[in-house]
């Protein structure tokens, strides 16, 4: 007799916009968990602009309560056996305790991935996150933290027996390629925004433009307001940046695959991150990486041979490190041949841990 699927819900945003949060929630969802069913509550806005570093949206509290809504018919109509949550220590953590609390009240088990920094956001202060971690324990059956380094600094304030690691990870056969097929293009994937260092990349793009230095960096992203759009625009304009940044706004699926895949440097030259996806992606697409020289970078990249750092909110540092991988192809190539040796960020590693947190809970 053929066994019953268990319906297994992820809650949390999807693409657009384009944000980490977003593409790891997808990721998982893309993966076959065995003897489960994937369901989908998209906690998006389906902006494609969106603004992290303002205040509280008041204007939305509307809309949050209407999902909260809408999660309560998806319930009801659905009746998952288990619920995945995707949780940030931005405002949005406001809402998604009101997710947990009705995914308790349903006897609902739940997994939170929390996907957070360790300061600068709404959440974060002492006693908020003390209160979270209580929530957290009355809540949630299991915590999933992005890295030794995350699980170190908030097991401190959550129950340790609920907190496992699973880092943020690609699936390696979609970057696929071969390096000697690649062009000698740089490559930025993210928000064009200062927190993303994405103007201490134009002053630097200026500054090697000025020199004749030839180079070409692909550019995957969009603006996070029309106000830092024309801020852009009009830096591009006045320093003659159109034959050297090509802009290519949003792309998903293949065509982004496609940009990893022929570009040989990916360039993250951000203020802060997480555990960022796009040095994974990077990394799975056989690409030497320039990175700031910040905590989260370095977590992943020490000891993998396969890097440049520039000094963080520095546009000269980064200038003077795109200058030297110009003019040092070979060694560009030897990082491009380290990355091809790294294997630990490949899907099938977050499917089977997170299938085996499926099991424990849900049986």
């Amino acid at each position: 007799m053929k066994r019953k699927l268990k319906k297994n819900v992820f809650i949390g945003p999807l693409p657009p916009p384009l944000g980490g949060v977003a593409i790891i929630n997808q990721s998982f969802q893309s993966l076959n968990y065995d003897g489960y069913i994937n369901l989908v509550f998209d906690t998006s806005n389906k902006s494609n602009r969106e603004d992290l570093y303002k205040g509280l949206p008041w204007q939305n509290i509307f809309n949050e309560h209407i999902k909260v809504k809408k999660l309560k018919d998806f319930i009801k109509k659905n009746q998952p056996d288990v619920a995945n949550v995707f949780m940030t220590s931005g405002y949005s953590i406001i809402r998604d305790f009101f997710y947990l609390r009705l995914l308790n009240a349903n006897k609902i088990p739940v997994v939170v991935h929390f996907h957070s920094k360790k300061k600068g956001e709404f959440a974060l202060s002492p006693r908020r996150i003390k209160l979270v971690g209580r929530l957290l324990k009355k809540y949630a059956d299991k915590i999933i933290l992005l890295s030794k380094d995350h699980y170190n600094y908030f097991s401190k304030y959550f129950d340790e027996r609920q907190c496992e690691i699973i880092e943020n990870f690609v699936d390696y056969n979609s970057f696929n390629n071969t390096i000697e097929n690649k062009t000698d293009d740089f490559l930025y994937v993210g928000r064009l925004s200062k927190e993303k260092g994405f103007f201490d990349l134009l002053k630097a793009s200026a500054e090697l433009n000025n020199k004749g230095e030839s180079f070409k960096i692909n550019i995957v992203g969009i603006a996070p307001n029309d106000q830092v759009q024309n801020e852009i625009d009009n830096f591009v304009k006045h320093n003659n940046l159109q034959g050297v940044l090509c802009f290519h706004g949003l792309k998903f699926g293949e065509e982004k695959l496609e940009l990893f895949k022929k570009s040989k440097i990916l360039i993250s030259p951000s203020h802060f991150e997480n555990s960022p996806v796009v040095l994974k992606e990077g990394i799975a697409a056989k690409m030497a990486i320039v990175a700031s020289d910040i905590e989260a970078n370095k977590n992943i990249l020490e000891g993998k041979n396969n890097y440049n750092y520039h000094e963080v909110k520095n546009p000269e540092d980064i200038a003077r490190t795109i200058d030297n991988i110009i003019k040092n192809p070979a060694t560009t190539l030897e990082y491009c041949k380290a990355s091809e040796k790294i294997k630990e960020y490949d899907s099938e590693i977050a499917r089977k841990k997170l299938e085996r947190i499926l099991n424990k809970i849900c049986l």
